[in-house]
């Protein structure tokens, strides 16, 4: 299983998710067909609090859903961490 680094995305606070989703998390969620009951950050094992908005280290600013615990959510902006790529769901 290979692992990519990721960071939080900025300025994401206000954005709604799209129209018929009741939050960033439940996006994930229908796109994916599945439940987030875990942080999907590599080790972390925390509960899926939100959908939270990260970008692929060194890709730029294209920006995916991820299911993140309030702790690695907050985690600053710089800060990189490891996830599956195959649990990245595409906002654009």
């Amino acid at each position: 299983m290979s692992y990519i680094v990721i960071k939080n995305k900025k300025g994401t606070v206000e954005k709604l998710p799209p129209s018929g989703y009741t939050s960033w998390l439940d996006f994930w969620e229908r796109q994916k067909g599945q439940r987030a009951y875990q942080c999907k950050t590599i080790p972390c094992d925390g509960p899926a609090d939100v959908g939270g908005h990260v970008i692929k280290s060194g890709e730029g600013g294209k920006e995916y859903i991820l299911p993140l615990c309030y702790e690695c959510n907050n985690k600053p902006d710089d800060t990189s961490f490891y996830a599956r790529e195959s649990d990245l769901v595409s906002v654009q």
